[in-house]
C-alpha cells in the first residue's frame, strides 16, 4: 500500500496535532505528494526497532501469560477506505491487540507510571476502533534494560472524534486546500513554495496577524537589548576570572575557539566558484503602508 493513499496508526497523532515529530502541515504535503515522504528504511534505529519486534512481543508473552499471534492482515474502517492500520500482534482468544515499540534509555521518563506518550495513546485507539477491538496493549522496550507494558480500553467518544478529524484532514487533501501552519512548519512552507511570483496578496483578514508579529518582533528586539545588558553586566563582574558561583547558578565566562574559512584566499586562488554551492530561501519582511488619502 502507497502510504499516500491513506490515514495510518503512525498519522493520526499528526491529524489531531498532538505529534512531536510531525505536524498537520507536514503530513497533508507528504500525502499530497506536494514533497517527499521521508525514507526511514535506512536508518539503523527504526531497522533495529523491527527486528526487536519479535522480542518485544515474546517478552509481553513470558510477562502475561498471554499468548500472541502476527496479524494476518492490514485493517480497512468498514465505511471509510482511507481509514486504515497496521497491527504488529493480536492477543490470542481474545479481542485485544499488542503494538511493541523500542526507545532509547533518554525517553524512560516518559514511561514512568501509567504515562503512554501521547502519539502512541492515538495510535493504539485507531487500531481499536479500525478492527472493532477493545484493549489494546503496549509493550516497550526501554534503552535494551528497561521493559514496561500497558494497555487501554476502547473509548469510542474519542475515536469518534479521531474520525471527525481525519475525515476533515482527507478532505483537505483531497481538495488540495491546506491545514493550518504552526511554528514548527516554517521549512515545510519552503518546500511548498519553493519560488514566490511578484503578485501581492490583498487579504484584509491578516492585519491583525501581521500586527501581531511586528508587536512580538519589537519585544523581542527589547528583550534581546535587555538580555545583553544582564550579559555585559555579568561579564564585566567576572572580569579575569572564569566565572561566578551562586547558590542556584555557575555562570562561566570561557574562552572558545573555531576555525573559519578564509573567503578572500580563495577567491584569489580560484577555488572558491569550484567549491561553493548555492542555496535558495525565502525571507519574510513586513512594511508599512503608506497611508492612502481619501480623494
Amino acid at each position: 500500500m502507497d502510504r499516500k493513499d491513506y490515514i495510518g496508526g503512525s498519522d493520526i497523532a499528526a491529524v489531531m496535532g498532538v505529534s512531536r515529530w510531525t505536524t498537520a502541515l507536514q503530513l497533508w504535503a507528504e500525502k499530497t505528494g506536494t514533497v517527499e515522504a521521508k525514507d526511514l528504511s535506512g536508518i539503523e534505529l527504526v531497522q533495529l526497532g523491527t527486528e526487536l519486534e519479535d522480542f518485544v512481543a515474546k517478552k509481553f508473552e513470558r510477562s502475561t501469560g498471554l499468548k500472541v499471534r502476527r496479524s494476518p492482515k492490514n485493517y480497512t474502517h468498514k465505511t471509510f477506505d482511507f481509514m486504515r492500520c497496521q497491527v504488529d500482534r493480536l492477543i490470542e482468544k481474545s479481542d485485544e491487540l499488542l503494538e511493541c515499540k523500542t526507545c532509547s534509555a533518554w525517553k524512560a521518563k516518559e514511561w514512568e507510571g501509567e504515562d503512554i506518550p501521547v502519539e502512541y495513546v492515538m495510535q493504539l485507539m485507531w487500531q481499536l476502533g479500525i478492527t472493532g477491538r477493545k484493549i489494546g496493549h503496549i509493550a516497550v522496550l526501554i534503552g535494551g534494560q528497561a521493559f514496561r507494558y500497558k494497555q487501554i480500553e476502547f473509548d469510542a467518544d474519542l475515536f469518534q472524534t479521531m474520525m471527525d478529524r481525519a475525515i476533515e484532514f482527507w478532505n483537505m487533501v483531497q481538495t488540495k486546500e491546506q491545514p493550518m501552519a504552526v511554528g514548527e512548519d516554517n521549512s515545510t512552507i519552503f518546500q511548498v513554495y519553493p519560488e514566490n511570483d511578484e503578485q501581492i496578496q490583498q487579504v484584509q483578514e491578516f492585519e491583525d496577524q501581521i500586527a501581531l508579529l511586528q508587536e512580538t518582533k519589537m519585544h523581542i528586539k527589547e528583550m534581546e537589548k535587555e538580555k545583553f545588558g544582564i550579559e555585559a553586566s555579568l561579564k564585566q563582574r567576572i572580569g579575569e576570572n572564569l566565572g561566578i558561583e551562586t547558590a542556584k547558578y555557575l555562570v562561566k565566562w570561557s574562552l572558545q575557539r573555531k576555525s573559519s574559512v578564509d573567503t578572500d584566499a580563495l577567491k584569489e586562488s580560484g577555488l572558491y566558484e569550484a567549491y561553493s554551492k548555492e542555496s535558495k530561501y525565502r525571507v519574510l519582511r513586513v512594511t508599512k503602508n503608506k497611508e492612502k488619502k481619501n480623494v
